[in-house]
């Protein structure tokens, strides 16, 4: 099915929606699991999650093609940011490292088996992009 799909970021893009996937769940904070569909927005897949009223609440992605407007992709290393976010990641615990960029997206880390046993290193690379309402 063909829909238009205003993403976050004010730009619109033809969508597939695929079906719903009941059962399906994907943890949107470090306390919040909620059921998504895949979408595919200019051929690339997103996991998108809405609330009752079919408002999107997140959006995120983990293939590389994706790129912010700031440059930044899934597989981006943490050494080729900026020091400034670098060195101001915000924790969740259990849910993982974050900073919010300019665009409205947010990159986030995962480290270790709680996503959040240590600080991002030079090794470390961006694991997902995400948008929260």
């Amino acid at each position: 099915m063909k829909i238009l799909l205003v993403l976050l970021t004010s730009f619109f893009a033809t969508t597939s929606l695929g079906q719903n996937q009941p059962g399906k769940l994907i943890l949107i904070t470090s306390g919040q699991l909620s059921e998504y569909k895949t979408v595919k927005i200019n051929d690339i897949n997103f996991d998108l999650v809405q609330n009752s009223n079919h408002d999107t609440i997140y959006l995120q992605t983990m293939e590389p093609k994706f790129i912010t407007k700031e440059g930044y992709h899934v597989g981006t290393q943490f050494t080729e940011l900026p020091i400034t976010i670098q060195q101001n990641l915000i924790r969740y615990p259990g849910w993982g490292y974050f900073y919010k960029l300019t665009s409205g997206w947010s990159i986030r880390f995962c480290e270790g088996s709680t996503c959040t046993n240590s600080y991002p290193t030079a090794d470390s690379k961006i694991r997902w992009i995400f948008k929260r309402k």
